[in-house]
Parts: structure tokens; sequence; C-alpha cells
């Protein structure tokens, strides 16, 4: 059996899930669907006094999550791919044995995505958006120095306007992510 304080401490992973995302899209007053996996690093650092946990996180993830949908009667289509994703969130939890951790976490967050658009007036664009990550998951100690864990987080990014030659466009995103993730703890 692990020690009580087995989640305090600086730490580091490997994580990988997938990914939903749906942006808001204008011109088209529609919403694009698009989906794919990340991976990456994640790490931070805890405080554990008796079941009570608090930390800071942060992760830095590759992505590929990619979808199409064609406007102004067919004549265009948009392509976005969320190509990277990072975020910075505090973390609180309870230890509900000494080795289940049960934690949530809000933060702020950061994608990079590409925006193509094909077609009349189309042309490539990226956006850098921002904005504020929620969510929780469960974390298992496999030993005093290495544990497990699945999360799930929802982030709702700020809206974007992005110049083409046939005009701007909005893109306003949400994601979904889902993933597991390998901790050591230094």
């Amino acid at each position: 059996m692990p020690p009580q304080d087995v989640f305090e401490g600086w730490y580091l992973g490997g994580t990988i899930g997938g990914a939903t995302v749906n942006y808001d899209f204008a011109p088209a007053n529609g919403s694009i669907d698009t989906s794919g996996i990340l991976g990456g690093v994640i790490g931070g650092w805890s405080w554990q006094s008796g079941p009570i946990v608090f930390g800071i996180e942060g992760d830095f993830l590759g992505a590929d999550a990619s979808g199409s949908r064609h406007f102004n009667a067919g004549s265009n289509q948009v392509s976005p791919n969320i190509d990277a994703m990072a975020d910075l969130r505090l973390r609180a939890g309870y230890a509900i044995t000494p080795r289940v951790l049960l934690f949530g976490t809000f933060g702020g967050a950061w994608a990079n995505a590409d925006l193509p658009v094909t077609g009349i007036g189309g042309g490539s664009g990226d956006a850098d958006f921002f904005g504020w990550s929620v969510g929780g998951g469960a974390e298992v100690a496999l030993s005093p120095k290495w544990s497990a864990r699945f999360d799930y987080q929802f982030t709702n990014f700020s809206s974007e306007k992005v110049n083409y030659p046939g005009g701007q466009f909005d893109f306003d995103p949400d994601a979904n992510t889902y993933r597991g993730s390998l901790i050591y703890r230094f």
C-alpha cells in the first residue's frame, strides 16, 4: 500500500486521447464538427494533506482534430484542423482511498488551428485561440512513483476573425477532450 501522500510532489508524464471540436462559423451561420487524436506531455506539482490534494498542472499536446463543411451553395469548403493545444490549470482533488484520487481542474487554454478555405475568395488561414478549460478525472497510484489517470476537459475558446481574399470569416471553437496518462512523480 502506498503512503498517504502518494499524490504530492512534482510529476511529469505522457498523455494520449481524442478530441471533438465544434466551430460556430460565419458567414455560413452554421457549425463545423471536427474530431481526431491528440497526445503530448503533462506535468505539474501537487500538495497533499490527508485526502485533500491541491496543485497546478499544464500540458502541451500535438493534435489532429480535423473536419470540413461546404458553404455558399457548395462552391466553398472550409476544413479546420487544430494541430496544437496547451493549457495551465489549477487542480483540486480528494483521495477516496490512499491509491485513488478524484479531481477537478480549471484554467486557461490555447490552441492553434489551420483554417483553409477552398473555392472562390478562399485561401490559407490560421489562428491562435485562447479560452478557459474545466474538467475532471480519476488518478490511480500504481506504486509510490507511478500513477495512471483518465480525464475529460471542456474548453471554450474565444472567437477569432480570419481574413481571406473573399472576406473575413469568424471561427468560434469549443473542444471536448478525453485522454489517458501515465505519470511519474519525482
